[in-house]
Order: C-alpha cells, then structure tokens, then sequence
C-alpha cells in the first residue's frame, strides 16, 4: 500500500469513530431508558402498594435523585479524562488522555463481580441507569471532538506507531512532530479506539492487536487493486 491509501485508511478510521461515538452514546442512552422505566417503574409498585402512590414517586425520586447526583460526580473525574505526565522540551507536562470508548461501556455498567454483599449489589443495580446517562452524556461530548481531530497530524502519528515494533514514548511523538500542542495530539489519538497508552513510565503508545488486523485486512483488500510500494516509502 502507498502512502495514499494509508492516508486514506487513517480518514476512513477517524470518520468511522465518529459514527462508532454517536451509535454507543445512543446506545447507553436507550439502554439506560429502558432499564430506568424497569427499575422505576419496579421500585413505585412495590413502595405505592405497601404504603402509597405518594411515598412510591418520592422513593422513585429519591434513589434516582441520589444516584444520579453520585454517578454524575464520579463520571466527571474518570471520562471527561486521565492526566497523565510527560516530559516535553525538558519540562514536565501533564496530558489529559480520553480512556477508550469500551472503558466507558464498562465504567457504565459498573462492577460485575460475585463477591459483593447483598447492598452492593443492590447499589450496583440502582446505579447502572444513572451511570449509563452520564456515560452516554460524555459520550455523546465526544463527537465535537473526534469531527474537530487534526487529521494530518493524527496521520503523522498513525505512521510512527505503525512504523515501530514497540511503544513510542510521547517525547519521541513530540520530537518527531516539531512546535505542536502535545496535549491536543496525544488527545486526539485517543479519541481512536485501538490506541493503547501505557502509563507505568511516562507515557508511551503503541497499536492494539485489533487495530493491527483491521489494518491488515484493509491492506490486504487494498493490494488486489494496486501494487504494493510500501506502507512508508517516502
């Protein structure tokens, strides 16, 4: 493949999370929906026939009012982003990442683990409707930004993860880009689903396996077509 078609193939990826990014938000939204006409719907039945129709809605009110206030709370700190440093120009920089859009779906969900106790599960369950509104809300936030991605340097940065058989550390990102606004590049990346950041030292990228095969599948289609001279030539 030239660089042509592996320019094409970055577009293609990024108009597709556009599309990705508004299908999951309206997904968590509808889903949330549904189980919020449930379990309200569960919650008024049993509270309006053992008291009454009034201690029913004020309980239906109640638990979703605290939920909703705690999940919306919780939801600012762990979607809007994860700060991250880095060093850049000899200084220390803190890097605000996007966590990936399957992190969100789960973060929406909340724990799925057997070993809690009876109230927290419970908890859990109450939770889900109100996480997955302000999962869909963040979501749904992104869209502007995944439209506003800078396609060329996001490009630029596909082709040094692509070209490396290992992570590359967000300095070595800078230092190929030149004067650019570090936090904006590296968050634009993010926004793309298949990009891994490890953060155990510094912070470096590198490609996802599912990433990789997507790719892959699409070169391979894209040689049926026309020669391969090479994904990097210059």
């Amino acid at each position: 493949m030239n660089r042509h078609g592996f320019k094409s193939w970055v577009f293609d990826r990024i108009e597709t999370q556009r599309k990705l990014t508004v299908a999951a938000a309206i997904g968590m939204a509808t889903i949330g929906l549904v189980l919020f006409c449930v379990e309200a719907g569960l919650i008024y039945l049993v509270f309006s026939v053992a008291y009454s129709r009034t201690t029913g809605l004020l309980t239906v009110i109640g638990v979703f009012g605290v939920t909703g206030l705690y999940s919306w709370e919780l939801a600012k700190k762990e979607l809007s982003g994860r700060l991250h440093n880095a060093l850049y120009n000899g200084k220390n920089v803190t890097l605000n990442v996007v966590p990936a859009t399957s992190v969100v779906w789960s973060w929406a969900f909340g724990s799925m683990d057997t070993d809690r106790s009876f109230l927290e599960k419970l908890s859990g369950v109450l939770s889900i409707v109100p996480r997955l509104f302000c999962a869909a809300w963040h979501t749904w936030l992104r869209v502007d930004a995944v439209r506003n991605i800078d396609s060329e340097t996001t490009l630029t940065v596909m082709k040094m993860l692509f070209r490396s058989d290992h992570s590359v550390a967000a300095e070595s990102i800078a230092d190929g880009l030149g004067d650019v606004d570090l936090n904006k590049v590296l968050r634009d990346v993010s926004l793309l689903d298949g990009i891994v950041f490890l953060t155990r030292r510094g912070i470096s990228l590198s490609i996802a396996p599912r990433l990789n095969e997507d790719f892959e599948a699409w070169r391979s289609v894209g040689r049926k077509h026309s020669d391969n001279e090479g994904l990097f030539s210059r």
